[in-house]
């Protein structure tokens, strides 16, 4: 299985973030719902809340995604999502989480879902190595990171990564040098985005479909502003990074090959959602780390309905 074919479109800068529009040549029309018009359910574990687990429910009609590094509010504490899961309709599971929100262990057995993503600076943490030589394990790790924006920004009582977000977006335009509303609008077709921070490319994230992207953009570009309040001066200084960088950082991706989708363990790692089977796929090589989900559908080949490639080597993706 591999990468569809990447077409890189002309970047537009908001200070050192740059954003590149991205085309694949993907099928398309994978009738999966996603973000905020995904009806999924999210709470505590029936058998008692863990840090590491929530039990997810979709009540939809369709397939659903949820996305690594999406935000899921309220409970006894904000959570992200480890990894990304597709759950068919009236499917329930438990799935793995990180906690956000480090001084907080109270509250509701019900989480809320606003589809928000959390920062690069916090999602880049999902993609490395799950151990460091220091030895601290990524839960901590995340927290340290979430705890750069208590630094940056002032405070939060419970260090909630959540609260950080609403701060930010609730702050009058005046007082902000850049807004979601500055990015560019998603173009026809569009289906995915490099980003650069500074004059380096920093991710590769594409979609299976125009919707899914489009269900995502915005979020994605909102908590990629927040990061901006952690960068150094000269980064802050920085300009536009050059069209070729994304588009070597895209080539690097697509000559990615994974194994058959159903190589290996198919029991294990296949997931059966009705007439769509799902399987996480990732890969790490040289400065590159991808993450993502495939999907397969009735007489078409498998694809990907998401994917995130990492360079290794920016700055962001330093060990907390």
């Amino acid at each position: 299985m591999k990468v569809q074919q990447l077409h890189v479109g002309a970047g537009t800068s908001l200070g050192p973030l740059t954003i590149f529009p991205v085309w694949t040549r993907g099928a398309g029309g994978l009738g999966i719902s996603t973000g905020t018009h995904a009806n999924v359910a999210v709470t505590e574990l029936a058998s008692g809340a863990q840090v590491p687990r929530l039990t997810v429910t979709n009540n939809g009609p369709r397939p659903a995604l949820l996305l690594e590094g999406e935000l899921l509010e309220g409970g006894q504490q904000h959570r992200t999502c480890a990894r990304d899961v597709v759950l068919g309709p009236g499917e329930t599971r438990d799935i793995d989480t990180y906690c956000v929100e480090a001084g907080r262990w109270e509250g509701t057995h019900s989480h809320r879902r606003q589809a928000r993503r959390a920062p690069l600076n916090v999602r880049a943490e999902l993609a490395t190595s799950p151990a460091d030589p220091g030895g601290a394990d990524r839960q901590g790790r995340i927290w340290n990171r979430v705890a750069r924006f208590d630094a940056a920004r002032g405070r939060s009582a419970t260090s909630s990564l959540p609260e950080h977000l609403d701060r930010f977006t609730a702050e009058p335009r005046k007082d902000r040098r850049f807004s979601a509303d500055d990015a560019p609008a998603p173009l026809e077709g569009q289906r995915g985005v490099v980003i650069g921070l500074g004059t380096q490319p920093l991710l590769l994230e594409v979609f299976g479909t125009h919707t899914l992207f489009r269900r995502h953009y915005r979020q994605l570009v909102e908590s990629a502003l927040l990061d901006l309040e952690l960068l150094p001066p000269l980064m802050m200084a920085s300009g536009q990074m050059p069209g070729q960088r994304a588009r070597d950082f895209a080539a690097i991706v697509q000559a990615l090959r994974f194994r058959a989708f159903d190589g290996g363990l198919p029991a294990l790692e296949v997931r059966n959602h009705g007439a769509l089977r799902s399987r996480n796929v990732s890969q790490t090589t040289g400065q590159l780390v991808v993450t993502g989900i495939a999907v397969a559908l009735p007489q078409r080949e498998p694809e990907l309905a998401h994917l995130t490639g990492w360079n290794n080597n920016h700055p962001l993706m330093e060990i907390a």
